[in-house]
Parts: structure tokens; C-alpha cells; sequence
């Protein structure tokens, strides 16, 4: 099919001339495409023909533009016009010279002629303000301004002579390290534009001229916007012709959808500029000169990184690599190594189509560029694999029996893949000797790809037949080809089995992945010995397996050894020692040892922060995990600001449809909660609910875990009924998901136990909680906190059962671990330490009982909390009916009046 010929300029107006007058401009924007000439003249033209009422035709073109006379020689103020140096959209830049004493070189900016309108007059006061704004050393200054004799506005700047940033690289056949830097200096500027609430949103090459001395210097904030509404109101209305506010092949993709302009518009638009200067090529290649068809690339097409683009170059007869190579002191080979990897992924980030997945300023931008000169990793990630693999299932429409968490694990598979495989790269080049090891290990990675990708081929129409093919037959069929298939190939047979077992895991699948994690760890051992890193990771995978299936003797067990082979071959500030002490912390805190989870969850952070910066993906679980130890002493400020900083950091990375940030949510909803603020709480609870089903699924056990915290809020509002419905759903989901005897079925029994405390029905509620108690005995550590709140409760619901000897053994109990991990001063002491002196009251101990009730009823009425009001509340029924059995009523009213008055 032969392309579309363009259309002339009559054409268009012509064509034009026929349609409504509301339509003619997103007309015209179509047809002339990236053509910028052809539009102004077609504008022009039927301005010329007052085709056009003034409210639909773009402002600066209401009054017909005639040719401006020769200026040379002209005066304007104390300068004398020399030539004119270019022209623009809305006006024409001249170089001229002071007449006085000063013999200053400057660069004035005049409306075109016949262009005068408020719109155009309102945009250059916006330049002129912007720059006034705007004192930094790479950015031209605002010298001057003025209105010529005929009414003419004007702004003089300072004079750069200099040539764009990308020519006077060429010219000087600038290595990647001195353009990288170069570019460096460029952000600064932009930096310090954003940092006055300036948007430039036209940073192409030729706004960027460099100095002879290297010094870039920006230009042209003339379709620059101040992101503070407020102080543009007066200065420039926003109109049909807004759109029009770019340059098209050096425009985001919000510039072409028309959302609103950001910072992160100039971030996107200052990644198409690295992007041509590290390899030549724009990000996008077209056919044609069709707008529509460049802004279908740039708002839906994914850009290859520069250095696949110089490998497509390579094989193409007619590319012009070779000069783009010499313009850059390499041959293409080495160009193309050179940007593989770090530089491919900063790129691509700062180009990703969604704003807030880009850096989040310019400045996290060039500091990225800085880790990599600096030799040390960089925050950017490889982002291919997310988009292909989602729109491979889009294309074929089998997301409904696909399942979300399958395709999230494989991605983050992937991509640890690839980064293992960038650090080999690395390796080798700093010592020969290693370059064998290095192409086997990635050779391993391309071929651990390629069979999941292969998996994944079953779910591709022209395969499936008609057929729907579920996540678990693509994992269950993965499974088996890896026994049969592979045996020839141990080493990536044990890969993909820790691979696959660890898809499983993350579906909650943990009796599935266990098999072929411990299948995985024998082949290795057998392979490489005890002490060998491929070993600890594999470790690592079975010690969750038992974690999750509250094995935490054996859980412990794996990861200590895990952490001594790490520790040994990788050394202390290692990642790999890092994650190995995040999940000894996790054991150690799901057994209750706070003490000795927190030092651990700190170190990892320490090195993951020291080693990959403090907005790297791996630092938000430290992060999750310290906040939850604060939350459990109660520290809930220091709480909530963990889990937000966690929450930031994987909105920036992921986004928020993903697991690490939806189980940030879902915590961060648990800290508000045990503030009290159920009505802030409810809501993030719901939609932690909302994402894990939509992202995990219904029965994947986060997903559960957010229903059962969903129903403690309805149980604290009162609504007891829906929460009794909730609790039991949660009960039945999870006996499915984890088994019967797994601690987290002790959780549900505890809070159905609870709320049939409240429903006054105790005899279901012993029968609940000695159920719970049995399943944490054989699950949980001695004195674990878990284990204490049943007691708590149990003992309260003996209190109302009249069995006083039993609730005192299950309070005393209780007490001990409470005092040990909070201290007698704290509300969970405090509640068990109340119904013991219910207890002693009925055993005939008054003594006790009065001072075991008035001490815990003086910590529980300091409480905000709602269930803590609650409890006080009976506890100040249970001092009454003490006093009144004494024959004391006046003591409680004494008592009660003293804590008032203080």
C-alpha cells in the first residue's frame, strides 16, 4: 500500500473552509502533522479570510500577521537591532547591542508582526515574569523589557552564543561520559525551574544552546507555565489553542492527551533529549509525517532502550550508525555496551507513559545519572517485561482465568533475573578470569526466560484452542515439564523448581511450593555443596515456606544457616546478607521476639539504603517491617510515617496496583485503626480489599487477611452482626488456604471468640478461644503475644461463666507476657489485670481485687481508643459492684471523684 500523500496548503483550507468553525482547528492540527509551517500558514490563512470567529481560532493568529520590514539598524530603547536570530510561534528573536557605554551583546524577543492579542501579549509578560523568577547560571537572564513606539511588546534577554546541545556534541564528538555530564548540568537548570513552580515544557535541542566553553544555557520559556494558578490567572487565559503548547516530537504524552502539565512533563520530555544524545535516534520512529500517527507512539507505543535501538541500526544497510558512532568517539559495538543496562533503564524510566511512574523530580533524575558515572546502582529498573507480558495477555483476553499474582511473580522474577545478570556483567569486566562464569550465569537467566515464557505460550489462542488454560494448569504444567524436561540441565533445573515453588508461594500456595523448593535445595547441594550462595537462596525460599505454614522452629533454623553461608561468602554489607536479615527478623517477630526483630529489620534496611539508595523498591519492606514493631509498641506516629514513606516509594516504582503497596495500605489502615479512627480506617481497609482482589485474587490469603481486618471494624463500630458474617467467611477461607491448624485459623477463632463476648453468647465464646489456644500451642512459641490476648479474653469470659479459679490460672498467664513485652502500664496489662481482679473479688480476695481493679481502671480511662472506653466502662461496673458487695458504695464514689479532679 503506497503512504498517504500529504495534503498542500490549499487543500486544507479549502477543506477547512467546510467544516464548523469549532472543528477546523483540530482539523488543521491533523492534516499539517509535525509540519509546522504548514499549520501557521494554514492558520493564517483563513485568519486572513475572517474564516474564523475569534473564539475558536488559536489567539495569537486573530489579527492577519503581514511580513515584518527589515529591523536592522532599527533602535529599540538603548539597543540597536543587528539581525534577526530565528522566529517563533509568537514572536521573532533579534540580536542586538547597547548604544551607550556598555557595548552589550543581547537577544531581544518582539512580538510578530500582526500578531498582536491579549492572548500573545499575556504569554510574553508570562516569559518575562518566568525569567525574572528564574537566577540560576545555565539559564539565559531577563536583562530588560518595554513596549516599542507602535505598541509593540518586547522582553531582552541575555545573548547565548552557542549552538544546540545535540550539535555541539556531534561536532565535538563528545564521549558518552562528557554528554551524560553535560546533560547533568542541564537538569540543574530545569531543577531550579521547577523549584520556582516553572514548567518549561519545551525543552528540545535547540532551546539548550552550549557555549564555546561548554556552558549550556536554556532558552525560550515561551510556552513555559507557573504551576501556582494563582499567579498566572491575570496573566494568561488558558483556550482552545492550548494544545498546540509543544513542540510534537519533544512532547509528552499528557501534552498530546491535553491532561494537565507537571514537573514530570519536562522529566518525560528530558528523556526523549538523553535519549538522542546518548544514541542519536529519537524514541520513537514513524512512517509518514502524520501527528496522529506520532502521538499514537507516544502515548501507547513503549520506546526500545538506545542501546537496542543502535543494535537495530547495526543491521540496517541505510542507518547512518557509523557517523553516530564516530560523533561519539566508539565504534557501534562498544556504543552499544556502553548504553546497555544502567543507561537503557534510566532512559526508559524518565519515558514511561504514566507520569507518576517517572523519577519523581528532576533532581532524582540526574541523580541517577550521578550513581551511574559513579559506578554504583541506580534506582531505574527494567520495565519491559511488566508492559510485554501484560498486553501478551490483553491481546489474547484471558486475564479473567489468568491470574493477576501469577504474572506479578513471574515479572518480578524476571526482573531480579536481569539485574542478577547486569551484576555478572559487571563482574566480568572487572576481572577476566570470571567472563566463563559470567556467560554461563546469564546464559542460565536467558534460558530461565525463555522456558517461562514458553509456559506461557499454552495460553496463547492459536495453542489453547478455543480452550481456557488457569494459572494453576500453566504452573502445574510448568512444574512437570521442569522434572522431565531438564534433568540433563541441574543447575537451571533447580532454578526454575525455587522459581516456580516461589510463583506458589505467592499464591499462598504454600504446600505446593514446598516440594519443589526442598527438590531445588537438594539438587543444588548435590551440585555445589553446603556453602554456596545458589544453596542459601534456596534456603531462603524454604525458610518462608515454613514461615508461612507457622513451622517457625524449622523457619528459624533455614534462615540462621542461610544467613551463615551469606554472611561468609558475600560479607556483611551484602544484598544478599540484607535479605537474609529481613527474614530472620520476620521469624523472629512473628514469634513474638520484638527485641530481636527490630536490630535486624534495621541493619537490613542500613544496607539496602547504603547500597541502593533510600527510594530503591527493596527498602520499603525494613520499612513495612519496622513500622509494624512500632505499631505493636504502640508507637502508631512512628508507625504511620514508615508505612507512608513505603507507600511513596512503590507508588514511584510499581504503581498502586501492586502487593507491596496494597499490603503497605492495608497496615498502614491497621495503625489508624488502633488509634480509634475507624472512619479513616474503613475506607483503606476497603480498598485494600478492592486491589488484592482485583491484583491476587478473592482467595489468596492477603486478600483474607484484609476481610478479617475489615471485620474488626465493623465488630468496633458496633455492627455485629456483619462482622460475626465477615469473621466466619474469613475462617472458612483461610481453613482452605492454610489448613486447619495454621496460627492464622487461632487469629479468627480468637475474634469470633471476642465478638461472642460481646453478643453475650460465652459458652460459644470458651469453646472459640480454647480452640484458638490449642492451634497457637503447637504453632507458637511460649509466652507469645497471640497466645496472651485469647487468655485475656477467655479469662474475661470465665469471669461472666462464675469459674474464678480458672480465670485467674489464664489471666496470671497472660499478665506475664504482657508485663514483659509492655510493661504494667499498658492498656493490654491493664484489661487482663481488670478481670483478674474480678476474679479475686469473687474468690474472696477484696484486697487484691480493689487494688487490681482501681489500677487498671486508671490506665484504661486515659484511653481514646473505643474498645478501650468499652472495657473501662465495664471495668467502672465491675468497681461499683465491688464497693456495693463491701457495703462501700461511698469508696467508689470517692475513687471516681479523685481521678476526676485530676
Amino acid at each position: 500500500m503506497n503512504p498517504e500523500r500529504p495534503k498542500s496548503l490549499d487543500e486544507i483550507v479549502s477543506e477547512a473552509q467546510t467544516m464548523p468553525p469549532h472543528e477546523r482547528v483540530s482539523f488543521i492540527r491533523r492534516a499539517c502533522a509535525t509540519d509546522e509551517a504548514l499549520y501557521t500558514g494554514a492558520i493564517q490563512r483563513l485568519a486572513s479570510r475572517q474564516m474564523w470567529p475569534d473564539a475558536v481560532l488559536p489567539s495569537e493568529y486573530s489579527t492577519p500577521a503581514t511580513e515584518r520590514p527589515d529591523l536592522s539598524g532599527q533602535r529599540i530603547g538603548p539597543y540597536r537591532i543587528v539581525r534577526s536570530l530565528g522566529q517563533g510561534g509568537m514572536g521573532e528573536v533579534f540580536l542586538a547591542e547597547r548604544t551607550d557605554e556598555y557595548h552589550q551583546q543581547v537577544a531581544i524577543k518582539l512580538v510578530r508582526h500582526g500578531l498582536l492579542s491579549r492572548q500573545v501579549e499575556g504569554r510574553l509578560r508570562l516569559e518575562r515574569q518566568i525569567l525574572a523568577t528564574l537566577d540560576h547560571p545555565n539559564i539565559a537572564r531577563l536583562l530588560d523589557g518595554g513596549t516599542t513606539p507602535d505598541g509593540t511588546p518586547y522582553i531582552v534577554m541575555e545573548y547565548v552564543d552557542g549552538e544546540p546541545i545535540d550539535t555541539y556534541c556531534n561536532r565535538r564528538n563528545l564521549n558518552v561520559e562528557g554528554r551524560l555530564k553535560l546533560f547533568q548540568v542541564v537538569c540543574s537548570a530545569v531543577h531550579r525551574a521547577h523549584q520556582n513552580l516553572v514548567v518549561h515544557r519545551d525543552l528540545k535541542p535547540s532551546n539548550i544552546l552550549v557555549t564555546a566553553a561548554g556552558v549550556p544555557k536554556l532558552l525560550d520559556f515561551g510556552i513555559a507555565k507557573m504551576l501556582d494558578d494563582r499567579q498566572m490567572m491575570h496573566t494568561m487565559a488558558v483556550t482552545q489553542a492550548d494544545y498546540r503548547v509543544m513542540t510534537p516530537d519533544h512532547a509528552s504524552p499528557e501534552q498530546f492527551r491535553g491532561d494537565p502539565v507537571t514537573t514530570a512533563s519536562d522529566i518525560y520530555v528530558l528523556g526523549v533529549l538523553l535519549y538522542e544524545l546518548l544514541c542519536g535516534y529519537r524514541p520513537f520512529a514513524i512512517k509518514g509525517n502524520r501527528l496522529t500517527d506520532l502521538e499514537r507512539a507516544i502515548c501507547e507505543v513503549d520506546p526500545i532502550g538506545p542501546s537496542f535501538a543502535i543494535a537495530a541500526a547495526m543491521h540496517e544497510e541505510s542507518s547512518s550508525i557509523a557517523q553516530v558512532a564516530e560523533e561519539r568517539g566508539v565504534t557501534p559495538g562498544k556504543l552499544r555496551r556502553e548504553l546497555r543496562g544502567d543507561l537503557d533503564n534510566i532512559v526508559l524510566m524518565a519515558l514511561r507513559k504514566e507520569p507518576q511512574r517517572r523519577y519523581s523530580s528532576v533532581e532524582q533524575f540526574a541523580a541517577d545519572v550521578e550513581r551511574h558515572l559513579d559506578g554504583l546502582p541506580v534506582m531505574a529498573r527494567p520495565d519491559a517485561w511488566t508492559y510485554r507480558t501484560g498486553k501478551f495477555i490483553q491481546r489474547h483476553g484471558l486475564m479473567v482465568s489468568l491470574s493477576a499474582a501469577l504474572v506479578v511473580s513471574l515479572i518480578a522474577f524476571t526482573i531480579t533475573t536481569l539485574v542478577q545478570s547486569r551484576r555478572i556483567e559487571i563482574e566480568r569486566d572487572v576481572a577476566e578470569n570470571e567472563r566463563e562464569l559470567a556467560q554461563a550465569e546469564r546464559d542460565r537467566s536467558d534460558a530461565v526466560s525463555a522456558f517461562l515464557i514458553d509456559s506461557f505460550r499454552l495460553a496463547d489462542p492459536s495453542q489453547a484452542r478455543g480452550v481456557k488454560i488457569t494459572a494453576r494448569e500453566i504452573l502445574d504444567g510448568g512444574a512437570a515439564r521442569i522434572t522431565t524436561e531438564l534433568r540433563s540441565q541441574p543447575a537451571l533445573q533447580a532454578t526454575l523448581l525455587d522459581t516456580i515453588g516461589n510463583v506458589y508461594l505467592s499464591l499462598g500456595q504454600a504446600d505446593d511450593a514446598q516440594p519443589l523448593i526442598e527438590k531445588g535445595l537438594t539438587i543444588r547441594r548435590e551440585l555445589f555443596g553446603s556453602e554456596n550462595l545458589d544453596v542459601a537462596r534456596s534456603l531462603f525460599s524454604l525458610n518462608r515456606v515454613h514461615s508461612e505454614k507457622g513451622d517457625l522452629q524449622v523457619a528459624e533454623r533455614l534462615a540462621r544457616e542461610g544467613l551463615d553461608i551469606n554472611l561468609k561468602l558475600s560479607g556483611k554489607k551484602s544484598l544478599e546478607t540484607a535479605s537474609s536479615l529481613c527474614q530472620l527478623g520476620v521469624i523472629e517477630y512473628q514469634k513474638g521476639e520484638l527485641p530481636k526483630a527490630e536490630p535486624l529489620f534495621q541493619q537490613c534496611l542500613d544496607i539496602r539504603i547504603a547500597r541502593l539508595g533510600r527510594m530503591h523498591e527493596e527498602v520499603t519492606g525494613p520499612l513495612d517491617n519496622l513500622a509494624r514493631v512500632a505499631q505493636d509498641r504502640q508507637d502508631y506516629a512512628r508507625a504511620e510515617r514508615l508505612y507512608r514513606e513505603a507507600m511513596d516509594i512503590d507508588r514511584h516504582t510499581h504503581g498502586e496496583e501492586h502487593p507491596q503497596y496494597i499490603r503497605h495500605l492495608h497496615n498502614l489502615a491497621t495503625a489508624i485503626h488502633e488509634q480509634g479512627d475507624l472512619a479513616t480506617a474503613q475506607p483503606l481497609y476497603q480498598q485494600a480489599i478492592d486491589l488484592y482482589r482485583r491484583v491476587l485474587g478473592p482467595e489468596h490469603p492477603e486478600t483474607i487477611d484484609a476481610m478479617s481486618s475489615m471485620g474488626r471494624v465493623l465488630n468496633d463500630a458496633g455492627r455485629l452482626e456483619e462482622a460475626r458474617k465477615t469473621y466466619e467467611t474469613v475462617l472458612e477461607l483461610n481453613r482452605k488456604a492454610r489448613g486447619p491448624r495454621h496460627p492464622f485459623i487461632g487469629h479468627d477463632l480468637a475474634r469470633l471468640g471476642r465478638l461472642a463476648v460481646k453478643q453475650h453468647r460465652f459458652a460459644e465464646a470458651e469453646a472459640r478461644l480454647r480452640e484458638a489456644l490449642s492451634i497457637y500451642a503447637e504453632a507458637l512459641p511460649p509466652g507469645h503475644r497471640f497466645t496472651a490476648a485469647a487468655q485475656t479474653t477467655l479469662g474475661r469470659v470465665l469471669v461472666e461463666e462464675n469459674k474464678p479459679r480458672e480465670a485467674e490460672t489464664a489471666l496470671t498467664a497472660a499478665l506475664d507476657t504482657w508485663k514483659r513485652e509492655y510493661g504494667e502500664q499498658s492498656i493490654l496489662y491493664s484489661t487482663a489485670q481488670a478481670s483478674l481482679g474480678r476474679a479475686w473479688s469473687m474468690l474472696s480476695r477484696p484486697t487484691d481485687a480493689e487494688r487490681a481493679l482501681q489500677e487498671s481502671y486508671r490506665v484504661l480511662a486515659k484511653s481514646s481508643r473505643p474498645a478501650d472506653k468499652e472495657t473501662a466502662s465495664l471495668v467502672r461496673g465491675w468497681i461499683e459492684d465491688f464497693y456495693s458487695k463491701q457495703q462501700r458504695p461511698q469508696a467508689a464514689q470517692e475513687f471516681f471523684a479523685t481521678l476526676a479532679n485530676r
